[in-house]
C-alpha cells in the first residue's frame, strides 16, 4: 500500500502530529521550499536545522546524482561529484549565514572529464572528490572505461572564483573508489575497489583490490593490494576471524576497498563485503592486519524483516544475524585514543550472472535458509532476502544472515584489534518508525511503507564526525528513507542518542533531499556561518542539503 503526502491529509497530519509531539516544526520538507528541522530540536544538547540547499535539478531514481562532497573553506566553496553528468559541481556557500532562513545556493559544473583524458586512458567515471587540509588543491577519484584497467587520482589547484586548475595526473589501482587525505595533507589515499564486473568464470577478471598512497611532494605512488593473505594458512587465519571470502576464491581479488578513513600514519580501509577493516601502515606502505567487523545478533536485538504488515514491529529471531559490512568509516581521536565509526550498510554480489542472495517468500511456507526460521513459528509474510551463506566461509553454518546491521558501530582501537564499545542496535529502525511512521522502512524510490524491511532497512550509509563546543558527535546518513541521525560520542562509554533530521520531500517517490549518500562536517571555526555546518550529498534527490549544527 503506497502513502505519499500528496493528496493524503491524513497522511501529512499524522506524521506532523508524530513530529510535534518532540517539537514545533516543518516535517521533513514536505514542499521543496519547506525549512526542516531535527526532530528532538529544543528537547535535545544540538538543534539541526536545514539552513540551504543546492538543487542540481537532477534526479535519478537509481541513484548516482549528488554523490560525495567536500568543503573548502579557503574560498569558501563546497565541490560534489554528480555521477548523472560527469562533472565536479562547485557550489559556492558565502550567501550562507546564521539568520536559519533556508537559502538556495547556486553551483557550476567543471567538466573533469575534458581536463584529465589522456591517450593512454579512457575516462569511465568519476566517484569521490577530497580538498586538503590547508585548502590549497583538491583531488578526485577517476575509474577507468575498461572495468578492470587502472585508475586515475586528479590533482587541481583550487582558486578563489571556486574554478580548478590542473596540476598532475597519478595512476592508481583498478576502479578508485574513494579519495582521501591525510590530516597533515602529506599523502593522498585512494581505495581501489576491483569488483568483477563481469562475473566469476571464464573468459572474465576480477581485478585485485588495493589502496593507492600518493605522495603530494612529487606525486609518487605506491599501490599496494592484499596478496600477502593469499597462502593457505593466512587465509584461514581470516576465515577464522569471521572474514568472510568467496570460497575458492584468493583474498587479494576478493578483498574489495571501499572507503578509507585515517590519520598521518595509519589507515583504516573498509572491506564491505568481507565484513572487514583492514589496518595498512602508511610508513610501510604494508597492511598490517585485518579485524572483523562483527555481526548483529538478531536474537537479542529486535528488527523488522516482515514487509507485508504495514507497520513496524520489531522481533527477535533465535538464528538471525546481520552482517555488519560497513561502507564508510570514520576516525575519530576522544582523550589521546583512537576510535572507528562504521555505518554498517551491507551489500550484495550482483556480477553477471552471479548473485548471493538468497530470497525467501514466507507467504509461499519457504523457511529461512537454515530452515529454522518459517511462517508458522515467525508469523512472516512476504520475501526477506537472505546472505547466501553456502558460496563463503567466515560464517557459523547454524545461523541465517541478512545484508547490513541497519546500525552504526563505535569500535576502540586497540594493539590487538577493534573493540567494540557501542552499537545503535535497533535506534533507526525505532527512531524512523516514531518521527515518520507513514514512510517506516520505504525505499528511496518508493514511499511504500515497510518496503525495505525484507532487505536492509534504512541502510546506514555514510558516517562522520566533529566536535561543537567541547562535545563529539557522529553522524550517520540513512540511505532509503533519508536523513541523518546524531549521536554524542563524547564519551564512548556512555554514547547517547541526540538527533535526527529529515529534509526529503514526501510528495512524490523520488524528490529532493533524497538518499543521503556523501556527507561532510564543518567545525564552526571554518563555516561561512560562523556555526558547525553538514552537507548531506544526496544522489537520488540531486541536491546537497545544508544543515546548521548549534550546541545548546
Amino acid at each position: 500500500m503506497k502513502r505519499k503526502l500528496c493528496g493524503r491529509l491524513g497522511a501529512l497530519s499524522l506524521a506532523f502530529v508524530m513530529a510535534a509531539s518532540f517539537c514545533p516544526q516543518t516535517l521533513a520538507a514536505s514542499k521543496q521550499s519547506a525549512q526542516a528541522t531535527g526532530f528532538e530540536n529544543n528537547n535535545t544538547s544540538l538543534n539541526m536545522t536545514q539552513v540551504a540547499r543546492y538543487d542540481s535539478g537532477m534526479t535519478n531514481a537509481d541513484g548516482g546524482v549528488m554523490e560525495i562532497v567536500d568543503y573548502n573553506y579557503k574560498n569558501g566553496y563546497a565541490y560534489a561529484v554528480n555521477g548523472q553528468k560527469g562533472v565536479l559541481t562547485a557550489i559556492s556557500m558565502k550567501k550562507i549565514s546564521s539568520n536559519k532562513s533556508l537559502v538556495s545556493l547556486s553551483g557550476r559544473d567543471i567538466n573533469v572529464r575534458e581536463l584529465v583524458e589522456e591517450d593512454n586512458f579512457a575516462y569511465g567515471d568519476m566517484t569521490s572528490v577530497a580538498v586538503s587540509p590547508d585548502g590549497k588543491t583538491l583531488a578526485v577519484a577517476i575509474q577507468a572505461e575498461g572495468y578492470a584497467d587502472n585508475g586515475r587520482a586528479a590533482i587541481f589547484t583550487c582558486n578563489s572564483n571556486g574554478s580548478l586548475t590542473l596540476l598532475r595526473i597519478v595512476e592508481t589501482g583498478v576502479q578508485p573508489d574513494m579519495i582521501t587525505f591525510t590530516p597533515d595533507g602529506k599523502k593522498i589515499l585512494t581505495a581501489n575497489e576491483g569488483e568483477p564486473r563481469e562475473g566469476y568464470g571464464d573468459g572474465t577478471v576480477d581485478p585485485a583490490g588495493s589502496v593507492t598512497v600518493i605522495k603530494t611532494k612529487g606525486y609518487s605512488a605506491v599501490t599496494t593490494g592484499f596478496g600477502a593473505y593469499d597462502s593457505e594458512g593466512a587465509r584461514s587465519d581470516l576465515v577464522n576471524k569471521n572474514i568472510v571470502l568467496k570460497k575458492d576464491t584468493a583474498p587479494s581479488v576478493d578483498l574489495e576497498p571501499e572507503y578509507i578513513a585515517c590519520n598521518n600514519k595509519t589507515a583504516y580501509v573498509t572491506l564491505q563485503e568481507a565484513n572487514a577493516v583492514a589496518v595498512l601502515d602508511l610508513s610501510a606502505n604494508k597492511f598490517k592486519n585485518i579485524f572483523s567487523t562483527g555481526f548483529e545478533d538478531y536474537s537479542k536485538v529486535a528488527v523488522d524483516i516482515d514487509k507485508k504488515d504495514e507497520e513496524y514491529k520489531p522481533q527477535t529471531y533465535d538464528s538471525l544475524r546481520g552482517i555488519r559490512m560497513p561502507d564508510a568509516v570514520s576516525l575519530v581521536n576522544i582523550k589521546g585514543r583512537d576510535y572507528l565509526l562504521t555505518a554498517n550498510e551491507g551489500d550484495s554480489r550482483e556480477w553477471g550472472e552471479y548473485l548471493n542472495e538468497d530470497e525467501r517468500n514466507f507467504g509461499k511456507n519457504k523457511t529461512s535458509p537454515t530452515g529454522a526460521i518459517t511462517a508458522d513459528n515467525s508469523g512472516l509474510k512476504g520475501k526477506v532476502v537472505f546472505f547466501d551463506a553456502e558460496d563463503y566461509d567466515g560464517l557459523d553454518e547454524g545461523c541465517d544472515y541478512l545484508f547490513g546491521g541497519r546500525s552504526f558501530t563505535m569500535f576502540k582501537v586497540t594493539k590487538n584489534g577493534l573493540k567494540e564499545c557501542f552499537d545503535s542496535g535497533n535506534d533507526f529502525e525505532a527512531k524512523t518508525a516514531a518521527y515518520l511512521p507513514e514512510y517506516f522502512n520505504c525505499s528511496n524510490d518508493d514511499l511504500t511503507i515497510d518496503d525495505r524491511s525484507g532487505k536492509k532497512g534504512p541502510e546506514a550509509e555514510t558516517v562522520t564526525s566533529g566536535k561543537i563546543k567541547g562535545r563529539t558527535y557522529a553522524f550517520v546518513t540513512l540511505e532509503r528513507i533519508g536523513g541523518v541521525m546524531a549521536y554524542d560520542i563524547t564519551n564512548p562509554a556512555d554514547v547517547s542518542y541526540i538527533n535526527y533530521i529529515n529534509s526529503r520531500d514526501f510528495s512524490s517517490d523520488v524528490a529532493v533531499d533524497d538518499s543521503p549518500e556523501g556527507l561532510k562536517f564543518v567545525p564552526a571555526g571554518k563555516s561561512p556561518s560562523g556555526e558547525a555546518l553538514l552537507l548531506a550529498a544526496c544522489e537520488v534527490g540531486g541536491t546537497v542539503a545544508v544543515y546548521d549544527l548549534v550546541r545548546k
